[in-house]
Parts: C-alpha cells; structure tokens; sequence
C-alpha cells in the first residue's frame, strides 16, 4: 500500500524527470521518438542542472586528478576568481599564485592534493587572509570533497562562500559593543564628575559672592551654560564638528571657559572622533578643577593644537596645566585615566602621554585616524 507522501514523491519525480512517459514509448514501439525525446529531455535536463547552479549563492569550480580546473559556475568566474583569465583549462596550481601569496597557495594546494589523493573531506570556517592579485584581505568558508568523473577518473569540487562582508559586520557589531560598554562606564564616571562641577560652580559663585540675589542669577546663568555646552556634545553623535568648537563646549560644559586658552587651526572632526574627543577634552577639565590647577582661584590651562604632515598626517594636541597646588604622580590610575588612555588609542590611534610635573600636569596627544580629517585644513590666524 503506498502512502500519500510515496505518491506525492513519484508525482514530483515525474514531473521533474518525465521518466515513466518515455518508458511507454519503449513499450509502443516507437523508438525514433524515444531517442529524440530522451536527447531533447537529457538537454532540458541539463539546461535545469546549469541554472541551479548558476544561480547558488555560493562558488562551485571542480578540478581534475591533474588539478586542471574543468567547470566552474559563474559566481566563481564573476567573483573570487575573475583576475584569473582564461580559468577553465588552467592548471589549478598556476591560479592559486596569481590570487593569493606563495604560502597560502601552497596551503590550498596541499589541501585539495589530500583530498583527492585520500577522499578524505575537508571544511574551513576561518580562513582569512590577504590577496595578492588586489589590495584587500578577504575570508571564506570552503569544503572540499572528491567526485567521480568521466572515463571514472577522480577529481575534487570545492564549495565556497565569500564571508568577508559577514566578518566586517561581526568585527563592526564588535567594535560597537566595545565603545557602548565605554559609554556606559564614561556616563557613570561623568555623573560624579558632573556633581563635583556643580559644587566647584557653587562654591566659586555662591560661597565669594556678598549678594545672594547676584550670585543665585549668576549660579543659574552658569548652569545654564553648562546644560547648552551638552546640547552641543549631544548633536556630535550624527553631525561632523570643528575642534575649536568641541574643545570650547567640553570646557563650557565645565563652567571654566574663561580660564582656559585655546588655539590651533580649523581642523573638522567625523561625530565619531568629536566625541572622543570630547569625552578626553572633558575628563583633562573635570580633572583639573577637582585636583588641578583648575581647582584653585589662580590657575590657568592651555589646549592647543596642530598638524603635522604625512602620510599619514598627525594631530598633535597638549593639555598644559600652571598656576595651580604643586602635581604630584597618582599612586595609581584611576577610571577617567584609564578611559582617557583607552577611549583615544582606540578611536583616534592615537598616543597619550600624562606628565606630572611639579609645576602643572601636561597631558600630549598624538592621534593618527584614518578618520579623523575631513576636509582641508585651515592654518590657525
């Protein structure tokens, strides 16, 4: 008794081969058709097989027991090897030297020799390196199987898939998770910071100043400062900005804009870099007032900055404390340091130095990102 899954499988074969409608023209006698049909089936067939795959997200090319490439479908011929013409007919090995180095070739070759050789299977998952026909790295995950050929001579397929794209968008999901675990640490830290800010305002405001009436209005109005400079930290999240301008707000957003000097020339940053930077220029500030020379009524600091030409060009920037208690080195390194340290040599590549000399703290910065210069730029006046 057949099933219903048993009839619906034979219905599909049958539709998919035409095998049962060319036996009956063996039995009726009629075998002029029935070889013209079974050519004409064979090439539908055949025309079916190319279109599958053709049209297979992923590349198929076969080699012989001489590792001469004999078929390959088109996503191979329009992909990972369209630097290598002709390619069917090619000797396997001579194709591997043009599209990657020596070593890796070698690698490959030795791999498809086991497999056809030993029949023995064979996949990669982290294959990942750099082509030598184009300047790029690009990874793939591959098996190898040995196949039976005409005349019954062995040869091996290769089945691949071009991960690069997937490997930059985990590496980018990577990097993301990175900075927002950042973020979330330098929001923390920031809130502290933020109280100590207030306090200073309110003492250097408040506490010095005879009139309450004048020193609530100009407490409120420093305030008021101080929440429009994050308005302007917030907006560099998706809008490219000027040094100058992210410099000043880090340092309005500490209520001492007056007692810090800056200058360099007009340099604009991607929303990316803007923020580091911003995130640093405010951790140096927020440093300076609690235990700097920010901290007293004399002290000054210094910001500024210049280029320094390539390739590739660099920015050279120096935080310079003076007039402040005498510096001494911390015992140990503190989060704002450590984030400082962390946040601009994986953003910016850049090199932090923290000089703690006796007379002010003097903290360089040698940033060298790929993109941390967007347009021309303008020397200082």
């Amino acid at each position: 008794m057949r099933t219903r899954s048993g009839f619906e499988s034979e219905a599909l074969s049958e539709r998919f081969t035409g095998r049962d409608a060319l036996l009956r023209l063996v039995a009726d006698g009629a075998p002029e058709q029935w070889v013209r049909q079974v050519a004409e089936h064979t090439a539908r067939q055949g025309d079916i097989f190319l279109e599958l795959i053709n049209k297979c997200p992923f590349g198929i090319y076969l080699v012989d027991d001489a590792l001469t490439i004999v078929a390959m479908n088109e996503r191979s011929q329009e992909g990972a090897f369209q630097n290598v013409r002709p390619v069917i007919g090619r000797p396997f090995e001579e194709a591997m030297r043009i599209l990657w180095p020596e070593a890796v070739a070698q690698e490959i070759i030795g791999r498809f020799r086991h497999t056809l050789e030993t029949g023995e299977a064979f996949r990669s998952q982290a294959f990942v390196e750099a082509r030598a026909d184009v300047d790029q790295v690009e990874g793939y995950e591959w098996e190898l199987h040995r196949a039976r050929l005409p005349e019954g001579r062995q040869g091996v397929i290769c089945y691949y898939f071009d991960s690069t794209e997937l490997r930059e968008t985990q590496r980018a999901l990577a990097e993301s998770a990175r900075r927002q675990r950042l973020l979330i640490d330098e929001l923390n830290h920031r809130v502290k910071n933020m109280l100590s800010v207030v306090q200073s305002l309110a003492r250097q405001t408040i506490g010095r100043n005879p009139d309450p009436a004048a020193a609530q209005l100009a407490f409120e109005g420093r305030l008021g400062a101080l929440a429009r400079a994050h308005d302007t930290l917030t907006r560099v999240h998706w809008e490219k900005a000027e040094l100058a301008d992210v410099a000043l707000g880090a340092v309005d957003s500490c209520g001492v804009s007056e007692r810090v000097r800056m200058s360099g020339p007009t340099i604009w940053l991607d929303s990316r870099i803007a923020v580091t930077m911003a995130m640093a220029l405010h951790e140096l500030c927020t440093n300076a007032i609690k235990y700097g020379a920010l901290s007293g009524e004399d002290g000054q600091a210094a910001f500024e900055w210049r280029v320094e030409e390539g390739p590739p060009p660099r920015l050279h920037l120096v935080w310079r404390e003076q007039g402040g208690p005498p510096v001494t080195p911390p015992a140990r390194q503190g989060f704002g340091t450590r984030m400082l340290e962390r946040a601009l040599a994986g953003d910016l590549k850049a090199q932090v130095r923290m000089d703690f000399a006796p007379e002010g703290l003097v903290c360089t910065i040698v940033a060298a990102a790929p993109a941390l210069f967007e347009g021309p730029v303008i020397p200082a006046r």
